[in-house]
């Protein structure tokens, strides 16, 4: 029997087969790269997200544009736990806390004095007086997790506010021999002369706002955020509200035999009660503004 012969292949249907055959494996590779590419990103982007310890009061939703508004993201900023990064002197104001407790908004006012040990804070008659460094911190972190909006003073908060047309509040702040920092009258004052204005000082807050502040000072900024704030109604029959303020105003002594006071516990208005002599120490009596940690959601 004849075999017949095999046709010789041709040169052309070589070079395609071959052609094929780089195609496939080149398209195969690119489909590997592809994948791993996608497997990296993805390991990227959980490891940039925001850890789970940070805490969000509610969620925010998306513009028609798919991304959150103006509003919302400032609304979310100040929900979240963003510890401060901005070097500071843990020697001379303490650590600042990684994160805030699971339960931060069940603290009251006593749990946070307590978890910072502020008693012996409140009870060091050394404590220096603040610095200009002291206060862009203090006044940076409400900015940051409570108002950033908030318009402070141009007057230096070492040196007060601006209380009316005529300029400063007439005191200046400077170390009290047995009380630790205090103010002192920069001029003679006369008895019904106005001294301090709240109004043009304070800063109210809500309990949630004092929480976040309080836990995202360093601890020794924290102990003094307590010792400067107090509770008081604005009228007669109205709320109970927390107060406090970002300038030396707040470093007013208490006293029995208070040389300015305001004419009611509604008032953030302070009047010399009699004739002050310069130099002479600015004190007033803070049970005129009851403390009711219970009536502003800070209780223990």
């Amino acid at each position: 029997m004849v075999v017949p012969a095999r046709k010789p292949q041709r040169c052309s249907e070589r070079r395609f087969s071959t052609q094929s055959l780089v195609t496939v494996l080149f398209g195969s590779f690119l489909l590997v790269l592809v994948f791993i590419a996608g497997i990296l990103f993805n390991e990227l982007s959980h490891h940039n997200a925001p850890p789970s310890s940070i805490l969000l009061r509610g969620s925010l939703n998306e513009a028609p544009d798919g991304h959150p508004n103006a509003q919302q993201t400032k609304d979310l900023t100040q929900e979240l736990f963003i510890p401060d990064t901005t070097k500071h002197n843990e020697k001379k104001w303490g650590k600042i806390l990684k994160k805030r407790p699971d339960d931060w908004k069940t603290w009251g006012f006593h749990d946070v004095h307590h978890k910072f040990k502020c008693s012996e804070h409140a009870h060091d008659q050394n404590k220096p007086m603040p610095s200009m460094e002291y206060w862009n911190l203090y006044r940076g972190t409400y900015k940051r997790v409570v108002d950033n909006d908030i318009e402070f003073d141009s007057v230096p908060p070492t040196e007060g506010y601006t209380m009316n047309e005529d300029g400063k509040q007439p005191y200046y702040a400077k170390i009290s021999p047995g009380k630790g920092r205090g103010l002192f009258a920069s001029r003679d004052i006369k008895t019904g002369e106005l001294v301090h204005d709240g109004n043009a000082s304070d800063v109210e807050m809500s309990a949630d706002d004092w929480r976040k502040m309080a836990f995202a000072l360093p601890q020794k900024m924290t102990c003094d955020f307590t010792e400067w704030t107090w509770t008081q109604p604005t009228e007669r029959g109205g709320p109970y509200k927390i107060f406090t303020a970002f300038n030396i105003s707040i470093l007013m002594n208490d006293s029995k035999n208070p040389n300015t006071m305001p004419k009611d516990k509604f008032s953030s208005k302070m009047y010399a009660v009699r004739d002050i002599k310069k130099d002479e120490e600015i004190l007033t009596d803070y049970k005129i503004y009851p403390t009711k940690w219970e009536k502003v959601g800070l209780s223990s």
